[in-house]
């Protein structure tokens, strides 16, 4: 069995055991999916579920091999500093296919973020591109602490950036929290301020670029 093989029926055995104490309570009508039958309704959503993969940002910050990005502002940048809350991390499973490329989502390896089970997605993916596999991600915020000066503007510290990893991005990250683990800190709770840079990459002919992280430190 391959790795999408194993998360299609680990995402499909999740899938049926969402919660179904709610199925005949308040008018529940069971519904269907192509790929595993009847569904329950299950428990109502509460606020974590309705906040669960909600992104609030001001800008996202994009990278290449070449530097960073804030949205769509110029020049590119070689590093900022900023804060990061990493109990606010929002962790998910992702995957790519297909020409111009398709990105589908999950925070819970129950359902999509486009509604569709995390099962049928990658049955979907698959089906366009056998060699497709889901890759870890994650969403995280990061606020400036200082002013950072463009050629037409000044993005003022205190600006709220987004970044979601890409299918090679977040092992930078992965290293980071290591790195807080081996220290003693806590990479689930703690509140850190870190320079970000960024790392080329290259593959069969291909560059791009990642976050780098480095010189953290807790402030909370």
């Amino acid at each position: 069995m391959n790795n999408i093989d194993a998360a299609i029926s680990q995402a499909t055995a999740a899938a049926a055991n969402i919660p179904q104490d709610n199925a005949n309570h308040n008018g529940a009508v069971a519904t269907t999916s192509p790929n595993q039958g009847a569904l329950a309704a299950g428990r109502p959503m509460g606020l974590d579920d309705a906040m669960a993969g909600a992104v609030v940002v001001d800008e996202w910050l994009k990278v290449n091999e070449h530097g960073l990005q804030i949205g769509a502002k110029k020049p590119l940048l070689e590093e900022i500093r900023v804060r990061i809350d990493l109990s606010d991390v929002g962790y998910s499973e992702s995957v790519k296919y297909g020409n111009p490329a398709t990105y589908r989502k999950t925070y819970d390896r129950v359902m999509a973020t486009d509604g569709a089970t995390w099962a049928q997605a990658l049955s979907e993916a698959r089906a366009v591109d056998p060699k497709a596999r889901p890759y870890k991600s994650a969403d995280i915020n990061l606020e400036l602490i200082d002013d950072v000066k463009l050629k037409d503007e000044t993005v003022t510290a205190g600006t709220v950036l987004g970044h979601s990893f890409s299918t090679t991005g977040f092992k930078s990250f992965a290293k980071l929290v290591k790195q807080m683990t081996k220290d003693g800190a806590d990479p689930s709770v703690d509140t850190i301020e870190v320079t970000v840079g960024y790392i080329e990459q290259s593959s069969n002919g291909n560059t791009w670029g990642i976050l780098d992280f480095r010189d953290y430190k807790v402030v909370a």
